[in-house]
Order: C-alpha cells, then structure tokens, then sequence
C-alpha cells in the first residue's frame, strides 16, 4: 500500500467537502468552498498516481474548474456511465454537469485556474430543495439520482429528463445528511439528524423501514453521514451510530434489517463509508480456497480512516491523523486499487492498494449470476417498470406476488434436509490475551447471540471475557463440512456478536494474520447457494463417464446391487489422443462378475500373449476364477456390461466375449485405427467405441447388429475424444480435449452442438449452473456432458457490454431454446420439463408480450393458436408428456410478474376449458 498527499490538489486552501473518481479512472472530482463561491473541479488522475507525470510540466493537472455554485459545493458524484457529473450545494441547487466539445464550459474566471483542458457546460439546474443539498447519489442505471437536504426531504430527479422530479420522499424530522442505493435497484436509503435511517421502497416511494435504536444516543455533530450499500445488497452500514457511548458504523442486514453488528474503533464520529463497488476474490493463504468477499472503507471526525475486509476479522490498515480535520468522502476507483480521501482541512489522500492485499475484483459476469441467485433478477434492472406505480391487481393469483422474489427452477428436484444438530461451541480459553487490535467489530445489542461455528474466547488483564467468532467465508468449493448448520449466515458477515468494547492502539499496521476459517457449504444456506461457482473439470482429467454412471435405471429385472459398475484400472489420461497399452493388472466388474486384463503375460514361440479373465465373487469375496482367453496383441481399453465385455486391442482388433463363458460374442472384428475409448449403454444392449481416427461404432449387442457407424473427424479439428457416453436409445456422446461437445443425430444424420466456446452457448451455460456440476448421465444426459466443459467467463469487463440487457435477453432465449430441442432429439424428458421451466423463468424476467404469446400459442396448440402459420404440428405431446404440462411451468413463472398477469389470466382460462373439454371427450370406463 501506498499513501501520497499531492499538495496541489487544493480549493485555494479553502476546505474540500467531497470527491468522487471517474469510472474510466482517469480524473477525479472534487467539491468545496472556493475564494467568494462553490467551487467543482475536475483533476487529471495521472499526476497522483504517477511520479513521473506529476513533474511532467506538458501534463496538465486541472483540467476544468467550474465555479457557477453561489454557495459551498457539498458533495460531487459521477453518474454510473461516466457522461455526467451531479453536483449540489449549500445555494439549494443542484447543477448537473456534461462535458462539449468546446465552448462556454468552466468558467477558470470566477476565481482564477487558468484555462480549461476539457469544457464541462451545466446542462440542468435542479431547483427543488429549500435548503443546504448535503448529499448526491445516481441510481442503478442512472435512472433517477436522488438528493437530500437540510430541508427534511430526499428528492427523486428523473435522470432521464431533468429536471423532472419523480416523487419528494417526506418523512424524517430533522436535516438529512446521506443517501444510498440498493445495488439491485429495490431500494433508497437516507440517514438523518433525527437520529434515524430510513429505507424507502423504489416502487411507490413509501418508507419501507425506519431504524433507530443504533442512533438513540447520537447528536448532531456531523456536516454530513455517508452512509453505503454493499455491493452484493446484503448489508447496509450506517454512518454515525452510537454503542456504550462510543462512536460507531452500524451494520444493517438486509434479511430481517437486523442491527446487531457495528464496526468500532473510531474516536470520534463516523463521517463517511464507502463500498468498493466489486464484490473481491482471492485465495486464502492457508487453506488455498477461494474466498469472496467485500471491502469498506470508513472515515471519521478523528481524522482517522480504516480499511475493512470481511475476508479478516482485524481491518486491514488504520491510518491515524491523516488530516488536520474531519475526513469528509471517500471515492474507490473502478479498477479497485485506488481510495481517496478529502477533509475539510483542504486537502486530499490518495491510498494505493496491489492484488495481493485487496484481491481481484469479480467479473460482472459473475456479479450478474449472484444478484439473479439472490433477487431472481440480473444486473440489468427494468428500473423504468420500476418507475411506473404499481398496477392494480386483477387476479388474486398475483395477491403475494410482490411478498416473494422469483425463484429460478432447479435440475434435480430438492430432496427433504435432515435436521442437523446445532454447532458446538469450541471455547478456546487463553491465560494470555491476544494482541490489541487497532479497532474491533463488536455488537450493538446484548441479546444472547446465535450459535456460531466456532469462537475464540479470551480474558483480558482486568479479568473481561472477549468472544472473537471465526468468520465464515463465501467458498467456492462444492464440498460439504460435516459440521455445516441451518443457522448459517445468509450472507457475507462482518464481524462477531461481544458485548466488550475494546479500546483502539495507536499504530500504523496491515492486518497480516489470516483467521484460521472453517469450510463451511450448507445446501440450503443463502450464503453459498448464492456465491459458489461451479468447478471446471478439465475434459482430459475426466474418467469415462459409463464406468461410474450405470447405478441409475439400470434393467429393472436385476437386483440392485448387481448394477453398479466398478472400475479399477488405472485410470488412462489421454494427453495425445492415441491408445496407450493397459500396465499391469486391471479389471472392472458388473455385479458379481469381473474381468481382469494382463497383458504380455504369456511368453511363446510365436509372440506375447495377453490373458483375458473371468471372475465371479462369491459373498465371502472369494473369487473364482469362470474362464479364460487369450489375446495375442496387448489391450488398450475394455468396458463391462451386464452381459458382455467388449476388449480393444492396440492391433486395432476388437473382441466381444460373454462374461458368464468368455466365449466370442461377435466375430473379431477390425477398424483402421485402436480404439481410445469403449463403453456400454446403462440398460447393457448397446457398446460403442471410438478409435484414434475418430471412428465411432455402436453396435446392438443383443440383435449383433450395428446400430451406428460414422466419423467424428469432422469435428474434432485437431483435437480428439476424452470422453464416450452411448445413451440406451442409441445416441452418442462425445467430449473433446478443447472442451467441445457433441452427439449424433441419426434422425438428422448430423452432429448436434452440446457445448462449445460459442459466446450464446458459454453465456447460457454460464447464468444456468448449478450449485454443483450434474453428474447423471441416465437421468440427465445433457447436463452432464456440458459440465465438462472448459470454458472460461466473458473475456471482456466492458460495461456497456455485460450490462446490455437487449443481447443477454435474447441470448438467454435463444441458448434455452436450443437446449429444448437437444433434450427433444436425445430423449431426456426430464431435463426437456426442466428447460421449458427456465425458459418460462427467463420469459417472466425479460421476455417481450410477443415472445411469450408465441411460446403459449405452441404449448396449447396449433388448433388453437392464432398464428395458423406452423399449424401441420398437431401432436399434443412431447416424449410422451403433454404440452399442457409445460404450459402450466411456464405460467407458474408468469404468475411471478405482475405486468403478466392478463397474459397469464388469458391463457389459464383457454388451458382449463381444453381440460375441462378433454376430461368430457374422454370414454367412460367400462
């Protein structure tokens, strides 16, 4: 970390009561008292950063001041896309700013500066307020920017057309001093002089929540209190909030606006905080996992500021008297790295931090995954429906629409938890107490605390009992602590529940101890569900998939226990794509019966031989040896089925052989090349292998007939097959080394595209995962074979790009509807019912009246539609289950949007006068 104070930042030595970064990074702005006016300027961000540029005289360090403000400027922000700056003052104004070409921009004459590099012209003043305007923040999107004054009132603008005034929010009693946004748009917080924080709801602007137990005890002793969102919306922290008498940031939780957690340490009053606006990622230096969490900053009266990791239970830097007055903003650049700070001694801080000691910001891809996990929406929030009142409810269906978040189907159905004990509490008690930290996180409320995972108890000199619970990381691993509780936390946690107050030390120090964090991954806890991405199984690492996947429904005339399928070879890696000879003992077995391969294991006249062996295991697991052949090339691969065992030789030969007797199923047959991969189908009947060229045969063991004979070569383009999978109706799978996918169409005598680095496909797959990678390769084919892809996130991080709802819309839309074809084709009804589900899930979220009208009007058929354009189909079902039932998901998700319910009452009625109709048509039975 490094800290620079350029003294040239400054307001004529005048104070400076705001500052705010560019999201491009490359200037600042700064707010304050100018020499008989308000002063707004805009800073070059490179001569703070760089040494070489601040001494490089051809590089200008202003680059425009304005000074059209008659009064103080008391805070500046950038709206979200960079093209405009707000600006509001203690004239009641609030001035918004837009950068030309040239002209009449800043005025450098009202109180000096020079000429200005860049023209920034005041485009609308917002007249409003009846008094002082303290603070300034822009919506989500830059739909609306809200300000609130000494007046009493938030005001709403419509950023869209100023300065048009959306709605004055009224309610709190004394100057209101901060306000701040939900990420996701549901929300508008502001904290007052009253001593209270109010949340007010986005879509009527009524006050939602108001809280002040934290603030009972405070005074009005603070020009401003800048409150901050995090960025995942889970948690909320106050400015000026009092605990024990002292001074505190308090920590609202979103579920339940729970006040039981605040940060302490500070001296005097907390001024400002500030999210930095990515949620972080890193991996933890013990345990190597991943951990994903967020970063505050915090700045108070007694010219201290501390920076906060939720990741760490100690802050990561506190730097004391870093000013000769009160820390005022504090602005994070877009990259992460870069804080600065302003006090109203005139000056400015800048804080320079490296990867390793903030982590790497997360893409917004993956931003984008949380918040639909979290709210059942994405990062492109429909804020204009959101303006809108809210409609008059016409169906009593939608009565508890808005009580609940729309939730995204799930692949395989949830099965029932079982209760699990509650966490024990592992109390480490130490004579000696630990080290000081400079400040601590302790709890506002004395209610007996939750039970935590693990804590650390410890007494001080004065015989006080000091509780520091272990924090509990967002992981990004998929594996289960047989510790795990329901009482998990929903979210990323800050800090611990004491009753104790501890005093803070006057040093200067990064945090370099890591707690020792406990795994943790409950299924039904918010807090991992939301976070954990899905592990990327490199293809060439993966064993095939028929050697562990015939457990489920398997032939039903068959014990159970005689289903699954054991392998204990070797498990071959096929780094070059060619077959490699089988080393030593091997064998798989199906059941009670085993086959067992060695090769070179008999030495005659005329060459080595291999043994091929039967073996049946009694219950005793004593084996017996059934029979015995020979091979006279060494073997390659070689799979086991219920009733056969097919072996590949490297001479390119391949024998069937019955396991019960050894003898030749088939004739030995010959392909041009040895085969790399082999296996069977779940029900036995089908064997398929792949050879070196990409030869791929199936034959149908029963009828000794072959099923399929083609050439995967014409999509292998360099690379070659690292897993096989042969469903029981005859269709193929294949996953190549470059994390391609593809099975084969008979119907259409073509290959189907499973998975690819097709941005469409990648894009899909990546907003669809999971909690876990699907591993059924009976029940869920397609699934499975996609979680072996390799693929890689978005390659850009441009904003404009992630946050273009119209092409991630249309390709959630067109990728889901792929998926319902491939399902049609390979006959997985079970995941067919899942994606018309989703694709029901996406409709409600984004869809147009007309892309749904279209996907209604084809699940209640062609007869019935009134599009008669594709009215040849007629089949009222798909894989045997009816249209109607697909029908019936994708309206359940409908009934989730209140701006769908005429489509929704509309369509429910026509699919209950066709049931009611068919019930009548149908036959009585006799």
């Amino acid at each position: 970390m490094k800290i620079f104070q350029p003294s040239w930042v400054h307001h004529d030595e005048k104070s400076i009561f705001s500052i705010d970064i560019h999201p491009s990074g490359e200037r600042f702005a700064t707010g304050g008292q100018g020499c008989d006016s308000g002063r707004v300027v805009i800073w070059n961000m490179a001569p703070v950063l760089n040494e070489q540029a601040e001494t490089n005289k051809s590089i200008p360090r202003i680059l425009c001041q304005m000074d059209n403000h008659l009064a103080c400027v008391n805070c500046v922000r950038w709206s979200g896309n960079g093209l405009m700056l707000a600006s509001g003052g203690d004239d009641k104004l609030v001035m918004i700013w837009k950068k030309t070409i040239s002209g009449s921009g800043g005025i450098g004459a009202f109180g000096g500066g020079g000429k200005s590099v860049e023209h920034w012209r005041c485009i609308s003043t917002l007249r409003g307020h009846a008094g002082d305007v303290l603070d300034l923040a822009w919506s989500p999107q830059d739909r609306w920017m809200a300000s609130c004054s000494v007046d009493n009132t938030i005001i709403i603008w419509d950023a869209q057309q100023f300065p048009k005034i959306v709605h004055v929010l009224k309610g709190h009693t004394g100057l209101v001093k901060g306000v701040t946004w939900d990420p996701v748009g549901k929300f508008i917080a502001s904290q007052s002089d009253d001593r209270s924080l109010k949340v007010w709801k986005t879509t009527d602007w009524s006050c939602f929540k108001t809280i002040t137990e934290p603030f009972e005890e405070c005074g009005g002793t603070t020009h401003i209190l800048r409150l901050s969102w995090s960025p995942d919306g889970q948690y909320l922290v106050s400015a000026h909030a009092m605990n024990g008498g002292g001074p505190t940031a308090q920590i609202i939780e979103r579920d339940g606006w729970k006040c039981d957690k605040d940060f302490v340490g500070h001296r005097k009053a907390v001024t400002c905080v500030r999210f930095h606006n990515s949620i972080l990622k890193r991996s933890a230096p013990k345990t190597n996992k991943l951990q994903q969490y967020c970063c505050l900053a915090v700045g108070a009266r007694d010219r201290s500021l501390s920076i906060w990791l939720t990741a760490l239970q100690r802050p990561l830097v506190v730097i004391h008297d870093l000013f000769q007055d009160s820390i005022l903003d504090l602005s994070w650049s877009c990259d992460g790295y870069t804080l600065l700070a302003c006090s109203g001694d005139g000056h400015i801080a800048c804080l320079q931090f490296t990867a390793q000691e903030l982590g790497t910001p997360l893409s917004e891809e993956d931003k984008n995954i949380l918040y639909q996990r979290m709210y059942g929406k994405n990062a492109n929030i429909d804020l204009t429906a959101q303006a809108e009142k809210e409609m008059i409810v016409e169906n009593s269906d939608f009565l508890n629409v808005l009580k609940s978040n729309p939730v995204p189907p799930t692949l395989i159905p949830q099965q029932q938890q079982h209760p699990q004990h509650g966490a024990t509490k592992d109390e480490i008690k130490s004579s000696q107490a630990v080290a000081q930290m400079p400040m601590v996180i302790q709890s506002s409320s004395l209610t007996t605390p939750t039970p935590i995972l693990k804590q650390i108890e410890t007494k001080t000199a004065d015989g006080k009992r000091r509780i520091t619970p272990m924090f509990i990381p967002l992981n990004d691993d998929n594996g289960i602590a047989s510790n795990a509780t329901t009482n998990m936390p929903t979210s990323i946690e800050f800090g611990s529940k004491s009753s104790e107050s501890m005093a803070p030390v006057e040093t200067k120090q990064l945090a370099s101890e890591e707690p020792n964090i406990p795994l943790t991954a409950e299924p039904t806890s918010k807090l991992d569900n939301r976070l954990k991405r899905i592990a990327k199984v490199p293809p060439q690492k993966a064993e095939p998939l028929a050697s562990t996947e015939q457990t489920t429904g398997s032939s039903s005339n068959q014990p159970a226990s005689n289903q699954k399928l054991v392998e204990r070879t070797r498990p071959p890696t096929y780094s070059t794509g060619k077959a490699t000879v089988i080393q030593g003992n091997s064998f798989k077995a199906f059941g009670e019966v085993r086959v067992q391969v060695q090769n070179n294991s008999v030495k005659t006249a005329y060459g080595t031989l291999g043994r091929v062996v039967g073996l049946v295991v009694n219950a005793q697991r004593v084996e017996k040896k059934i029979w015995e052949t020979v091979v006279g090339s060494p073997v390659v691969c070689f799979a086991v089925g219920a009733k056969c065992a097919v072996v590949c030789s490297q001479d390119h030969t391949i024998r069937m052989v019955d396991i019960k007797t050894g003898t030749l199923v088939f004739p030995v047959l010959s392909l041009t090349s040895p085969a790399v991969q082999s296996v069977f189908s779940s029900n036995s009947k089908l064997a398929a292998v792949v050879t070196e060229s990409g030869i791929l045969r199936i034959w149908n063991v029963v009828e000794k007939s072959v099923l399929l004979s083609i050439n995967c070569a014409e999509v292998m383009s360099g690379s070659f097959v690292t897993i096989l999978h042969v469903s029981d109706q005859g269709m193929p799978f294949i996953v190549l080394s470059n994390g391609s996918s593809y099975s084969y169409c008979r119907k259409l005598d073509s290959w189907m595209l499973i998975n690819s680095s097709d941005p469409v496909v990648r894009h899909g797959l990546i907003g669809n995962k999971a909690n876990a990678p699907v591993r059924n390769i009976k029940a869920y084919p397609l699934s499975t074979i996609q979680s072996y892809g390799n693929f890689s996130g978005p390659k850009t991080n441009s904003f404009a790009e992630i946050h273009s709802a119209s092409w991630q819309t249309s390709a959630a839309i067109a990728f889901i509807e792929n998926q319902i074809k491939i399902c049609e084709m390979i006959t997985s009804p079970a995941e067919l019912k899942y994606w018309y589900s989703m694709l029901g899930f996406q409709l409600a979220l984004n869809g147009s009246e007309e892309k749904i009208r279209q996907v209604l009007d084809d699940l209640l058929g062609a007869t019935h539609s009134l599009d008669t354009r594709m009215g040849d189909d007629n089949d009222p079902s798909v894989l045997g289950i009816s249209k109607h039932v697909f029908m019936e998901d994708v309206l359940n998700h409908l009934k989730m949007q209140t701006k769908w319910q005429r489509i929704y009452t509309e369509y429910l009625d026509q699919l209950k006068f066709l049931k009611e109709r068919d019930g009548r048509d149908k036959p009585l039975m006799e």
